[in-house]
């Protein structure tokens, strides 16, 4: 199918005049601005949205006297194939034609947010990732949550379709590099004169020059927005780990995907969970009676309060270990290290006259001492 010309587009004849071409853009940018759509269906949205790349595409050819001229020549046709004897080199007819058929919008800005117009403008970008760090708590780090953060992100400007321009009227070649970007110069040197091309200084290699910026944007290009996004934290993360979220990154240059959102993890001291590797490490206090006698006891761990047997004649600083109740071994793993339960056995600091009258007489019974054992094997180490 024959692409529609630029003229039909703008509903002229090919003797339209410079007045004829600007009206008809005036009339139909209010007719088909993506904003009045904005409530309408997405096929409708979509329909605009083609209506407008068409009606820009062709208002920036026809209203470049340059551009309409080689394009009467040449109509829809590649113009690169119609002499192929064509000047080559500097500022030749091969790039002047590129430039005539490049996309509109299509804009790529290399490494900076300055618009280039050369002839592989139209090139997509990826948009900037964003990095943020972002606090968990132990249990959260270790059973996963979910998280929402605030951002600030750059979001294409849709007034402009990121030209930086009120409208293709206000984008004119400059008139340094003829919209070429670069400009030539010749050095002579005692090898003879040497031609280079520098950056034009004027339009810092764009090519075009904005007469008035966008008002939506300020000729930025972009906005910055405040969005909360809801991140889900995988469970299993390890310390200092740095989790990629794909897709929610700033916008991308001339329709280009957006960058991605990087998370660094710091997690919280906690005063109670001790992690060593994909251990953890809890110190709990128990009674003395039921360190000597055995009792069921609790125990606070990542999933609540559980109950643990404490064996009879238990001793202070023993330890009992819940197996698979650790750090998972990785991001979504299903594997766990130990959990491991330090007794701390504790002594009432007063007692009451009965209760002292039991333990003498339970002293006098047993009669076990273990200090006075301690001493008599170990009298003779001095001598040692």
């Amino acid at each position: 199918m024959n692409k529609k010309s630029y003229y039909d587009v703008l509903g002229l004849s090919e003797n339209a005049s410079e007045d004829d071409i600007k009206n008809s853009y005036r009339k139909l940018t209010i007719k088909w601005h993506p904003d009045k759509w904005s409530t309408e269906s997405e096929a409708e949205r979509n329909l605009a949205e083609e209506k407008m790349k068409e009606i820009n595409e062709a208002y920036g050819v026809l209203s470049d006297p340059k551009k309409r001229k080689n394009y009467d020549r040449y109509g829809n046709n590649d113009p690169f194939t119609q002499n192929s004897n064509s000047s080559k080199g500097f500022g030749g007819e091969d790039d002047f034609f590129k430039d005539i058929f490049g996309t509109f919008f299509g804009r790529d800005f290399g490494n900076s947010r300055q618009e280039s117009y050369s002839e592989n403008s139209n090139k997509r970008k990826t948009g900037k990732d964003v990095l943020i760090e972002l606090n968990l708590t132990f249990k959260d780090s270790i059973l996963g949550t979910k998280k929402k953060v605030s951002l600030k992100l750059e979001k294409a400007c849709a007034v402009c379709n990121q030209t930086g321009a009120a409208s293709p009227m206000d984008i004119n070649d400059c008139s340094n590099c003829q919209g070429q970007g670069t400009v030539n110069t010749i050095q002579r040197t005692i090898l003879g004169p040497i031609r280079t091309q520098v950056t034009c200084s004027r339009c810092q290699g764009n090519g075009k020059i904005i007469k008035k910026k966008c008002g939506n944007c300020g000729g930025d290009k972009f906005l910055l927005q405040k969005e909360i996004i809801e991140l889900t934290i995988p469970r299993g993360i390890q310390p200092e780990k740095r989790l990629r979220y794909q897709g929610i990154g700033n916008d991308g240059w001339y329709g280009g995907g957006k960058g991605d959102l990087y998370v660094d993890i710091k997690i919280k001291e906690n005063p109670y969970f001790q992690r060593k590797d994909n251990d953890i490490h809890v110190n709990l206090p128990v009674s003395f009676l039921d360190a000597i006698l055995g009792n069921s006891v609790e125990v606070i761990s990542l999933e609540g309060v559980k109950k643990i047997s404490i064996p009879a004649g238990t001793q202070n600083g023993d330890h009992l270990i819940l197996r698979n109740h650790g750090c998972y071994l990785g991001v979504n793993k299903n594997s766990r290290g130990d959990f491991y339960i330090w007794i701390q056995v504790k002594l009432p600091k007063k007692i009451t006259i009965p209760t002292e009258k039991i333990l003498s007489q339970l002293q006098h019974e047993t009669n076990w001492n273990p200090n006075r054992e301690f001493i008599e094997k170990n009298k003779d180490v001095i001598e040692k």
